[in-house]
Protein backbone atom coordinates (compact mmCIF):
# COMPACT_ATOMS: atom_id res chain seq x y z
CA UNK A 1 0.00 0.00 0.00
CA UNK A 2 2.94 2.34 0.55
CA UNK A 3 4.30 1.83 -2.96
CA UNK A 4 3.59 4.87 -5.11
CA UNK A 5 1.86 4.44 -8.42
CA UNK A 6 4.95 5.88 -10.13
CA UNK A 7 7.14 3.14 -8.59
CA UNK A 8 4.73 0.45 -9.66
CA UNK A 9 4.78 1.89 -13.17
CA UNK A 10 8.58 1.67 -13.31
CA UNK A 11 8.54 -1.92 -12.02
CA UNK A 12 6.37 -2.85 -14.98
CA UNK A 13 9.30 -2.48 -17.31
CA UNK A 14 11.88 -4.05 -15.01
CA UNK A 15 10.00 -7.16 -13.94
CA UNK A 16 8.66 -8.58 -17.17
CA UNK A 17 7.87 -11.96 -15.70
CA UNK A 18 5.05 -10.57 -13.51
CA UNK A 19 2.09 -11.47 -15.70
CA UNK A 20 -0.31 -10.36 -13.02
CA UNK A 21 1.17 -6.86 -12.86
CA UNK A 22 -1.68 -5.24 -14.81
CA UNK A 23 -4.28 -6.71 -12.49
CA UNK A 24 -2.40 -5.66 -9.35
CA UNK A 25 -1.77 -2.16 -10.70
CA UNK A 26 -5.41 -1.57 -11.60
CA UNK A 27 -6.67 -2.84 -8.26
CA UNK A 28 -4.28 -0.62 -6.31
CA UNK A 29 -5.15 2.44 -8.41
CA UNK A 30 -8.86 1.79 -7.96
CA UNK A 31 -8.49 1.20 -4.21
CA UNK A 32 -6.51 4.41 -3.83
CA UNK A 33 -9.22 6.37 -5.69
CA UNK A 34 -11.89 4.79 -3.48
CA UNK A 35 -10.04 5.84 -0.32
CA UNK A 36 -9.71 9.42 -1.56
CA UNK A 37 -13.39 9.56 -2.54
CA UNK A 38 -14.37 8.30 0.91
CA UNK A 39 -12.20 10.95 2.58
CA UNK A 40 -13.80 13.65 0.41
CA UNK A 41 -17.32 12.45 1.19
CA UNK A 42 -16.77 12.30 4.95
CA UNK A 43 -14.93 15.62 5.08
CA UNK A 44 -17.56 17.35 2.94
CA UNK A 45 -20.44 16.09 5.06
CA UNK A 46 -18.63 17.22 8.22
CA UNK A 47 -17.93 20.69 6.86
CA UNK A 48 -21.48 21.25 5.60
CA UNK A 49 -22.89 19.95 8.84
CA UNK A 50 -20.89 22.57 10.73
CA UNK A 51 -22.34 25.38 8.67
CA UNK A 52 -19.96 25.39 5.71
CA UNK A 53 -21.75 26.82 2.69
CA UNK A 54 -18.77 26.36 0.42
CA UNK A 55 -18.00 23.50 -2.01
CA UNK A 56 -15.25 21.09 -1.01
CA UNK A 57 -13.13 21.78 -4.10
CA UNK A 58 -9.52 21.17 -4.91
CA UNK A 59 -7.07 22.25 -7.55
CA UNK A 60 -6.36 20.07 -10.57
CA UNK A 61 -4.20 17.20 -9.29
CA UNK A 62 -1.77 15.06 -11.23
CA UNK A 63 -0.99 12.33 -8.72
CA UNK A 64 -2.72 10.41 -5.99
CA UNK A 65 -0.52 12.14 -3.42
CA UNK A 66 -1.82 15.53 -4.54
CA UNK A 67 -5.40 14.33 -4.23
CA UNK A 68 -5.00 14.36 -0.45
CA UNK A 69 -4.99 18.17 -0.65
CA UNK A 70 -8.78 17.96 -0.75
CA UNK A 71 -8.69 17.67 3.03
CA UNK A 72 -6.97 21.05 3.22
CA UNK A 73 -9.77 22.61 1.20
CA UNK A 74 -12.43 21.41 3.62
CA UNK A 75 -10.40 22.46 6.67
CA UNK A 76 -9.92 25.98 5.33
CA UNK A 77 -13.50 26.74 4.29
CA UNK A 78 -15.33 25.89 7.51
CA UNK A 79 -15.01 29.42 8.85
CA UNK A 80 -14.94 31.35 5.59
CA UNK A 81 -17.30 34.35 5.66
CA UNK A 82 -19.13 34.53 2.37
CA UNK A 83 -21.00 37.68 1.43
CA UNK A 84 -24.69 37.33 0.59
CA UNK A 85 -25.27 37.19 -3.14
CA UNK A 86 -28.13 39.69 -2.70
CA UNK A 87 -25.49 42.43 -2.74
CA UNK A 88 -24.52 41.75 -6.36
CA UNK A 89 -27.20 39.52 -7.90
CA UNK A 90 -30.23 41.28 -9.41
CA UNK A 91 -33.50 39.52 -8.56
CA UNK A 92 -36.13 39.95 -11.28
CA UNK A 93 -39.42 38.52 -12.45
CA UNK A 94 -39.14 36.76 -15.77
CA UNK A 95 -41.15 39.46 -17.54
CA UNK A 96 -38.58 42.08 -16.46
CA UNK A 97 -35.69 40.34 -18.19
CA UNK A 98 -36.01 42.21 -21.48
CA UNK A 99 -33.72 43.65 -24.15
CA UNK A 100 -34.26 47.08 -22.54
CA UNK A 101 -32.98 45.72 -19.22
CA UNK A 102 -29.79 44.41 -20.79
CA UNK A 103 -29.25 47.62 -22.76
CA UNK A 104 -29.55 49.66 -19.54
CA UNK A 105 -27.24 47.43 -17.50
CA UNK A 106 -24.99 46.01 -20.25
CA UNK A 107 -25.49 42.67 -18.50
CA UNK A 108 -22.84 43.56 -15.92
CA UNK A 109 -24.21 41.56 -12.96
CA UNK A 110 -25.74 38.10 -12.47
CA UNK A 111 -29.53 37.88 -12.55
CA UNK A 112 -31.64 35.47 -10.50
CA UNK A 113 -35.21 34.68 -11.57
CA UNK A 114 -36.95 32.46 -9.04
CA UNK A 115 -39.74 31.08 -11.26
CA UNK A 116 -39.81 30.23 -14.98
CA UNK A 117 -42.97 32.26 -15.66
CA UNK A 118 -42.36 35.16 -18.02
CA UNK A 119 -38.97 33.91 -19.24
CA UNK A 120 -40.28 32.24 -22.38
CA UNK A 121 -38.69 28.91 -21.52
CA UNK A 122 -40.10 25.48 -22.32
CA UNK A 123 -39.01 22.46 -20.27
CA UNK A 124 -40.99 19.20 -20.17
CA UNK A 125 -42.51 18.37 -16.78
CA UNK A 126 -41.48 15.31 -14.78
CA UNK A 127 -38.47 14.46 -16.90
CA UNK A 128 -36.30 11.70 -15.42
CA UNK A 129 -32.73 10.55 -15.87
CA UNK A 130 -34.04 7.60 -17.88
CA UNK A 131 -35.91 10.02 -20.15
CA UNK A 132 -32.68 11.94 -20.75
CA UNK A 133 -30.94 8.69 -21.70
CA UNK A 134 -33.71 7.85 -24.14
CA UNK A 135 -33.84 11.34 -25.71
CA UNK A 136 -30.06 11.61 -26.23
CA UNK A 137 -29.19 7.95 -26.78
CA UNK A 138 -27.62 5.37 -24.43
CA UNK A 139 -24.43 4.96 -26.48
CA UNK A 140 -23.41 8.64 -26.38
CA UNK A 141 -19.91 8.91 -24.89
CA UNK A 142 -18.92 11.96 -22.89
CA UNK A 143 -16.52 13.03 -20.15
CA UNK A 144 -17.41 12.76 -16.46
CA UNK A 145 -15.58 14.64 -13.72
CA UNK A 146 -14.17 12.49 -10.90
CA UNK A 147 -14.66 14.85 -7.97
CA UNK A 148 -11.86 13.47 -5.79
CA UNK A 149 -9.14 13.93 -8.40
CA UNK A 150 -10.84 16.65 -10.52
CA UNK A 151 -9.89 14.62 -13.59
CA UNK A 152 -12.08 13.39 -16.43
CA UNK A 153 -13.14 9.85 -17.27
CA UNK A 154 -15.13 8.74 -20.31
CA UNK A 155 -18.47 6.94 -19.94
CA UNK A 156 -21.46 6.12 -22.11
CA UNK A 157 -24.74 7.76 -21.15
CA UNK A 158 -26.14 4.34 -20.28
CA UNK A 159 -23.28 3.75 -17.84
CA UNK A 160 -23.71 7.22 -16.37
CA UNK A 161 -27.48 6.87 -15.84
CA UNK A 162 -26.95 3.51 -14.13
CA UNK A 163 -24.49 5.20 -11.76
CA UNK A 164 -26.71 8.28 -11.26
CA UNK A 165 -29.73 6.18 -10.30
CA UNK A 166 -27.74 3.90 -8.01
CA UNK A 167 -28.02 4.28 -4.24
CA UNK A 168 -24.67 2.58 -3.69
CA UNK A 169 -22.13 4.97 -5.18
CA UNK A 170 -18.53 4.30 -4.35
CA UNK A 171 -17.23 7.45 -6.05
CA UNK A 172 -18.55 10.99 -6.37
CA UNK A 173 -18.90 11.85 -10.05
CA UNK A 174 -20.19 14.95 -11.80
CA UNK A 175 -21.56 15.11 -15.38
CA UNK A 176 -20.83 18.57 -16.79
CA UNK A 177 -20.30 18.00 -20.53
CA UNK A 178 -23.47 16.31 -21.80
CA UNK A 179 -24.28 18.47 -24.84
CA UNK A 180 -27.66 17.75 -26.40
CA UNK A 181 -27.74 19.74 -29.66
CA UNK A 182 -29.39 17.79 -32.51
CA UNK A 183 -31.05 15.29 -30.18
CA UNK A 184 -34.67 14.63 -29.27
CA UNK A 185 -34.05 16.48 -26.00
CA UNK A 186 -33.25 19.68 -27.89
CA UNK A 187 -36.72 19.60 -29.45
CA UNK A 188 -38.29 19.62 -25.98
CA UNK A 189 -36.35 22.48 -24.38
CA UNK A 190 -36.52 26.16 -25.29
CA UNK A 191 -34.09 28.62 -23.73
CA UNK A 192 -35.32 31.95 -22.33
CA UNK A 193 -36.25 34.63 -24.83
CA UNK A 194 -33.45 36.81 -23.47
CA UNK A 195 -30.85 34.14 -24.28
CA UNK A 196 -32.20 33.53 -27.77
CA UNK A 197 -32.06 37.27 -28.48
CA UNK A 198 -28.43 37.55 -27.29
CA UNK A 199 -26.73 34.34 -28.44
CA UNK A 200 -24.35 35.08 -31.33
CA UNK A 201 -24.48 31.48 -32.55
CA UNK A 202 -28.26 31.65 -32.89
CA UNK A 203 -28.27 35.17 -34.34
CA UNK A 204 -25.38 35.24 -36.77
CA UNK A 205 -24.40 31.76 -37.93
CA UNK A 206 -25.26 31.68 -41.66
CA UNK A 207 -27.96 29.30 -42.83
CA UNK A 208 -26.61 29.04 -46.38
CA UNK A 209 -23.12 27.65 -45.79
CA UNK A 210 -21.87 24.78 -47.98
CA UNK A 211 -22.92 21.28 -46.98
CA UNK A 212 -19.47 20.34 -45.78
CA UNK A 213 -18.11 19.33 -42.34
CA UNK A 214 -15.78 22.35 -42.43
CA UNK A 215 -18.79 24.65 -42.30
CA UNK A 216 -20.95 22.68 -39.89
CA UNK A 217 -22.64 24.73 -37.20
CA UNK A 218 -20.93 24.01 -33.86
CA UNK A 219 -22.78 21.65 -31.55
CA UNK A 220 -22.16 23.79 -28.55
CA UNK A 221 -23.96 25.54 -25.77
CA UNK A 222 -26.87 23.31 -24.75
CA UNK A 223 -25.92 21.20 -21.76
CA UNK A 224 -27.68 18.88 -19.37
CA UNK A 225 -25.70 18.84 -16.12
CA UNK A 226 -26.31 15.91 -13.79
CA UNK A 227 -24.55 16.34 -10.47
CA UNK A 228 -24.55 13.89 -7.58
CA UNK A 229 -24.78 14.81 -3.93
CA UNK A 230 -21.47 16.08 -2.60
CA UNK A 231 -20.02 16.96 -6.01
CA UNK A 232 -18.32 20.25 -6.75
CA UNK A 233 -16.33 22.20 -9.26
CA UNK A 234 -13.54 24.51 -8.20
CA UNK A 235 -13.20 28.15 -9.25
CA UNK A 236 -13.26 28.79 -13.00
CA UNK A 237 -15.08 30.78 -15.62
CA UNK A 238 -17.11 29.23 -18.40
CA UNK A 239 -15.65 27.91 -21.63
CA UNK A 240 -14.49 30.42 -24.29
CA UNK A 241 -15.57 33.39 -22.19
CA UNK A 242 -19.25 32.55 -22.64
CA UNK A 243 -22.15 33.80 -20.57
CA UNK A 244 -24.48 31.19 -19.08
CA UNK A 245 -28.10 30.50 -18.28
CA UNK A 246 -28.51 27.89 -15.52
CA UNK A 247 -31.96 26.39 -14.91
CA UNK A 248 -32.28 24.16 -11.87
CA UNK A 249 -34.72 21.47 -12.96
CA UNK A 250 -34.33 19.44 -9.77
CA UNK A 251 -32.16 19.50 -6.67
CA UNK A 252 -30.17 22.53 -5.52
CA UNK A 253 -26.83 24.26 -5.98
CA UNK A 254 -24.60 26.69 -4.13
CA UNK A 255 -22.75 29.12 -6.40
CA UNK A 256 -19.72 31.04 -5.09
CA UNK A 257 -19.19 34.12 -7.22
CA UNK A 258 -16.18 36.40 -7.72
CA UNK A 259 -16.60 39.51 -9.92
CA UNK A 260 -14.45 39.58 -13.10
CA UNK A 261 -12.34 42.60 -12.22
CA UNK A 262 -8.89 42.85 -13.78
CA UNK A 263 -7.32 42.14 -10.40
CA UNK A 264 -9.48 39.09 -9.73
CA UNK A 265 -8.86 37.68 -13.21
CA UNK A 266 -5.11 38.16 -12.77
CA UNK A 267 -5.30 36.28 -9.47
CA UNK A 268 -7.26 33.46 -11.13
CA UNK A 269 -4.70 33.12 -13.93
CA UNK A 270 -1.80 33.12 -11.46
CA UNK A 271 -3.56 30.71 -9.09
CA UNK A 272 -4.43 28.33 -11.91
CA UNK A 273 -1.05 28.37 -13.65
CA UNK A 274 0.80 27.55 -10.41
CA UNK A 275 -1.77 24.90 -9.46
CA UNK A 276 -1.69 26.70 -6.15
CA UNK A 277 -3.28 24.84 -3.24
CA UNK A 278 -4.38 28.08 -1.60
CA UNK A 279 -8.05 29.03 -1.90
CA UNK A 280 -8.92 31.61 -4.48
CA UNK A 281 -11.60 33.15 -2.30
CA UNK A 282 -8.88 33.96 0.27
CA UNK A 283 -6.92 35.86 -2.37
CA UNK A 284 -9.67 38.21 -3.59
CA UNK A 285 -11.48 41.10 -1.85
CA UNK A 286 -14.93 39.47 -1.91
CA UNK A 287 -16.68 36.20 -2.67
CA UNK A 288 -20.47 35.92 -2.75
CA UNK A 289 -22.75 32.93 -2.20
CA UNK A 290 -26.04 32.25 -4.03
CA UNK A 291 -28.33 29.34 -3.22
CA UNK A 292 -30.36 27.96 -6.14
CA UNK A 293 -33.30 25.59 -5.83
CA UNK A 294 -35.62 23.86 -8.30
CA UNK A 295 -37.28 26.34 -10.66
CA UNK A 296 -34.59 29.02 -10.27
CA UNK A 297 -32.75 30.50 -13.24
CA UNK A 298 -29.35 32.16 -12.86
CA UNK A 299 -28.04 34.30 -15.72
CA UNK A 300 -24.26 34.69 -15.37
CA UNK A 301 -22.40 37.30 -17.44
CA UNK A 302 -19.07 36.72 -19.14
CA UNK A 303 -16.07 36.11 -16.92
CA UNK A 304 -17.72 35.75 -13.53
CA UNK A 305 -15.46 33.40 -11.61
CA UNK A 306 -17.38 30.75 -9.74
CA UNK A 307 -17.24 27.49 -7.85
CA UNK A 308 -20.27 25.23 -7.41
CA UNK A 309 -21.31 22.80 -4.69
CA UNK A 310 -24.19 20.30 -5.00
CA UNK A 311 -25.79 19.32 -1.66
CA UNK A 312 -28.25 16.89 -3.29
CA UNK A 313 -28.62 15.17 -6.66
CA UNK A 314 -29.44 17.77 -9.28
CA UNK A 315 -30.37 18.12 -12.93
CA UNK A 316 -29.54 21.43 -14.57
CA UNK A 317 -30.28 22.66 -18.07
CA UNK A 318 -27.77 25.20 -19.23
CA UNK A 319 -27.03 27.37 -22.26
CA UNK A 320 -23.58 28.86 -22.93
CA UNK A 321 -23.44 31.77 -25.37
CA UNK A 322 -21.34 34.64 -26.65
CA UNK A 323 -23.03 38.05 -26.62
CA UNK A 324 -22.64 41.75 -27.44
CA UNK A 325 -22.31 43.21 -23.94
CA UNK A 326 -18.88 41.81 -23.05
CA UNK A 327 -17.01 41.59 -26.37
CA UNK A 328 -13.60 42.62 -25.06
CA UNK A 329 -13.72 40.42 -21.97
CA UNK A 330 -14.96 37.44 -24.00
CA UNK A 331 -11.93 37.69 -26.26
CA UNK A 332 -9.41 38.30 -23.48
CA UNK A 333 -10.60 35.26 -21.57
CA UNK A 334 -10.55 33.16 -24.73
CA UNK A 335 -6.96 34.19 -25.39
CA UNK A 336 -6.06 33.39 -21.77
CA UNK A 337 -7.01 29.74 -22.40
CA UNK A 338 -8.38 29.08 -18.92
CA UNK A 339 -11.71 27.39 -19.48
CA UNK A 340 -14.10 25.44 -17.34
CA UNK A 341 -14.20 21.67 -16.87
CA UNK A 342 -15.39 21.00 -20.43
CA UNK A 343 -11.82 21.60 -21.59
CA UNK A 344 -11.91 18.82 -24.19
CA UNK A 345 -14.47 20.63 -26.33
CA UNK A 346 -13.14 22.91 -29.07
CA UNK A 347 -15.48 25.84 -29.60
CA UNK A 348 -14.67 27.97 -32.69
CA UNK A 349 -15.21 31.27 -30.89
CA UNK A 350 -13.15 33.13 -33.47
CA UNK A 351 -15.42 31.97 -36.31
CA UNK A 352 -18.56 32.87 -34.36
CA UNK A 353 -17.05 36.28 -33.55
CA UNK A 354 -16.30 36.82 -37.26
CA UNK A 355 -19.92 36.23 -38.25
CA UNK A 356 -21.09 38.40 -35.35
CA UNK A 357 -18.75 41.16 -36.57
CA UNK A 358 -20.52 41.16 -39.93
CA UNK A 359 -23.88 41.52 -38.18
CA UNK A 360 -22.61 44.29 -35.92
CA UNK A 361 -21.19 46.14 -38.92
CA UNK A 362 -24.66 46.23 -40.47
CA UNK A 363 -25.93 47.67 -37.18
CA UNK A 364 -23.19 50.34 -37.24
CA UNK A 365 -24.11 51.22 -40.82
CA UNK A 366 -27.76 51.68 -39.82
CA UNK A 367 -26.71 53.98 -36.99
CA UNK A 368 -24.59 55.99 -39.40
CA UNK A 369 -27.46 56.29 -41.89
CA UNK A 370 -29.82 57.43 -39.12
CA UNK A 371 -27.32 59.87 -37.61
CA UNK A 372 -27.37 57.98 -34.32
CA UNK A 373 -24.53 56.53 -32.24
CA UNK A 374 -24.30 52.95 -30.97
CA UNK A 375 -24.25 52.47 -27.19
CA UNK A 376 -20.95 53.02 -25.41
CA UNK A 377 -20.52 49.34 -24.42
CA UNK A 378 -20.77 48.33 -28.09
CA UNK A 379 -18.32 50.97 -29.33
CA UNK A 380 -15.76 49.93 -26.73
CA UNK A 381 -16.32 46.24 -27.45
CA UNK A 382 -15.84 46.57 -31.20
CA UNK A 383 -12.78 48.77 -30.69
CA UNK A 384 -11.21 46.06 -28.54
CA UNK A 385 -12.21 43.36 -31.02
CA UNK A 386 -10.43 44.86 -34.05
CA UNK A 387 -6.81 44.02 -33.07
CA UNK A 388 -7.80 40.42 -32.44
CA UNK A 389 -9.55 40.18 -35.81
CA UNK A 390 -6.33 41.38 -37.45
CA UNK A 391 -4.33 38.75 -35.61
CA UNK A 392 -6.77 35.97 -36.41
CA UNK A 393 -6.39 36.56 -40.16
CA UNK A 394 -2.92 35.03 -39.98
CA UNK A 395 -3.21 32.55 -37.12
CA UNK A 396 -6.63 30.86 -37.09
CA UNK A 397 -6.91 28.09 -39.66
CA UNK A 398 -10.60 27.32 -38.97
CA UNK A 399 -11.39 31.01 -39.50
CA UNK A 400 -9.51 31.08 -42.82
CA UNK A 401 -11.86 28.41 -44.19
CA UNK A 402 -14.85 30.66 -43.54
CA UNK A 403 -13.09 33.80 -44.76
CA UNK A 404 -12.74 32.12 -48.15
CA UNK A 405 -16.51 32.43 -48.56
CA UNK A 406 -16.55 36.21 -48.06
CA UNK A 407 -17.50 38.45 -50.96
CA UNK A 408 -14.97 41.13 -52.03
CA UNK A 409 -16.86 43.75 -50.01
CA UNK A 410 -17.09 41.52 -46.94
CA UNK A 411 -13.52 40.34 -46.50
CA UNK A 412 -12.12 40.60 -43.01
CA UNK A 413 -9.88 43.47 -44.12
CA UNK A 414 -12.89 45.39 -45.47
CA UNK A 415 -14.90 44.77 -42.30
CA UNK A 416 -12.02 46.04 -40.14
CA UNK A 417 -11.59 49.14 -42.34
CA UNK A 418 -15.29 49.99 -42.16
CA UNK A 419 -15.39 49.54 -38.39
CA UNK A 420 -12.32 51.74 -38.04
CA UNK A 421 -13.87 54.45 -40.16
CA UNK A 422 -17.02 54.53 -38.05
CA UNK A 423 -15.10 54.47 -34.79
CA UNK A 424 -12.92 57.41 -35.88
CA UNK A 425 -16.08 59.44 -36.18
CA UNK A 426 -17.61 58.32 -32.90
CA UNK A 427 -14.66 57.86 -30.55
CA UNK A 428 -10.86 58.17 -30.52
CA UNK A 429 -8.91 56.78 -33.51
CA UNK A 430 -8.35 53.01 -33.71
Amino acid sequence: MFLTLELLSSLKWRVHFLDIYGIVYNHIAFLWSEIISLVVDIASRTAIGQGCARPAGIMECETATHELEVCNFVDNVKNFKFISGDKIVHRLHGSELTRDYFERTAFSSPVLVEQPEGLGIVVPPNITASDIERFIGPTREFDILDVASQTEICMTLMEWIKYFQSQDRKRVLNALSLEYTDTELEKLITAPTAVREMDWLRLYWPKDLPDDPCYQKPKFGKYCLMSTKGSFTDFHFDVAGTSVWHYVYSGEKFFYLIPPTNGNIDKLFSWFSRKNFSFLSDLVPECYVVHLTAGNSLFMPTGWIHAVYTPQDSIIFQDNFLQRYSIGLQIRLRVGKINDYRISYHYPAEVVTWYAAQGLLKEFTEHWSNSTVPPKYLLEGVKEMIPYLKDWIATKEDLKVHLNLASPSQTLECVIDKFSEYLRQWISPV
